[in-house]
């Protein structure tokens, strides 16, 4: 079973420092930084979305930092567009818990919830640092995900979805860190999530093979995932990256 993905962007971060995606590495540049819900349908024509975008951007921008959405990327548009009823979706995966990849769950009424088990046990106490990140309730917020507890799947380590479809965790990042692994006609594709938020964090930047970001809670974790991700993915697509969008799906689609 094969399957294709689709980037559909819900919306953008200006002004993040590269540095801070890629440490240390362009220091003093910033770039525009997509939210992104993937679409990815398999032969059969059954579709399974990884990550669900940001809240509104009025309390995106009130809460966390300057954030914009047209008409176009309002979520429910946006899959409409590339044709998805988000109704008629079964399987919602999680890459993890922060509030731009679990912010409009309430779209999937009918979808299943995947996380890892140790996403949920440290998004509900995270350290200070990455409270705001999980809108914690020690900062006095209700974390969004909850309301879809009651359809969520906690799992443990790595799992196959079905045929050509398997979750690998790879925490650093955040503990239960989740790259959905698609099999396409061109080979094994990683979505990576903020794992790799930009494409250097996965070519390299500077002297280094690979790039971690400054944001994570066990840097020898993280480089072990990327180990893990070079196992297990031919092509490794970006959490953050507006590159992203110099394609419409992945693999590209031959129109001749």
């Amino acid at each position: 079973m094969t399957s294709q993905i689709v980037p559909v962007r819900v919306g953008r971060a200006p002004g993040i420092r590269r540095a801070d995606l890629l440490w240390g590495q362009h220091p003093g540049e910033t770039v525009e930084s997509p939210h992104i819900i993937w679409v990815v349908r398999d032969d059969r024509g059954d579709v399974t979305v990884l990550d669900t975008g940001s809240p509104d951007a009025e309390w995106v921008t009130r809460h966390h930092r300057p954030f914009e959405r047209t008409a176009e990327e309002e979520p429910a548009v946006a899959l409409a567009a590339a044709g998805v009823d988000p109704a008629a979706v079964r399987t919602v995966v999680l890459s993890h818990l922060h509030y731009d990849h679990c912010g409009n769950n309430h779209l999937f009424p009918n979808a299943e919830f995947v996380v890892q088990r140790s996403e949920v046990a440290y998004a509900i106490a995270p350290y200070p640092v990455h409270q705001a990140a999980y809108e914690a309730p020690a900062l006095g917020f209700t974390p969004r995900w909850l309301a879809t507890m009651d359809r969520t799947r906690l799992i443990e380590g790595d799992v196959t979805l079905r045929p050509g479809l398997r979750l690998l965790h790879i925490p650093g990042h955040t503990p239960g860190m989740t790259a959905l692994v698609v099999d396409t006609a061109a080979g094994r594709y990683a979505l990576a999530g903020d794992h790799c938020a930009q494409f250097e964090n996965w070519r390299g930047a500077g002297p280094y093979r690979v790039v971690p970001s400054r944001t994570h809670v066990n840097l020898a974790d993280y480089y072990r995932s990327f180990d893990r991700l070079a196992e297990h993915a031919d092509v490794v697509l970006p959490g953050h990256d507006m590159r992203v969008f110099d394609q419409a799906s992945y693999p590209a689609v031959d129109r001749g």
